[in-house]
């Protein structure tokens, strides 16, 4: 891409040079307005060109990161989902045994959470 860019901007210079040796408004100087006009057209094209891609590279590298950022949030809250309710049921279970160390659920408090422990749909 440098190579076609400073190739345009040396013949643009040559252009020019060229034009001003030549007599204003003569066919010569008229075909030479015309073919600088042309590649000034082509060095504006180039450089659009140059910038979009340049712009899309950067717009795919943010979307990545954002896509990457995504998963790794969804992966915690999907974990902390998982991890929260053992956590409640390990506590509670312990809590309720310590209660109930004579081996007998006497409590109906203890009773009616122990069956709501296991994390089974009903």
């Amino acid at each position: 891409m440098e190579e076609i860019r400073n190739l345009l901007d040396e013949e643009i210079k040559a252009e020019i040079e060229a034009l001003s040796s030549l007599t204003f408004g003569s066919k010569e100087h008229l075909t030479a307005t015309e073919n600088l006009a042309t590649l000034y057209k082509l060095r504006v094209d180039e450089t659009k060109t140059a910038l979009d891609f340049e712009e899309k590279s950067e717009n795919r590298k943010n979307d990545l990161a954002e896509q990457v950022k995504d998963r790794y949030f969804k992966l915690g809250i999907a974990a902390a989902e998982l991890v929260l309710p053992l956590m409640f049921y390990a506590v509670w279970m312990h809590r309720g045994f310590k209660f109930e160390e004579n081996g007998t659920y006497t409590s109906t408090t203890f009773r009616g959470l122990f069956n709501r422990f296991r994390p089974t749909k009903k």
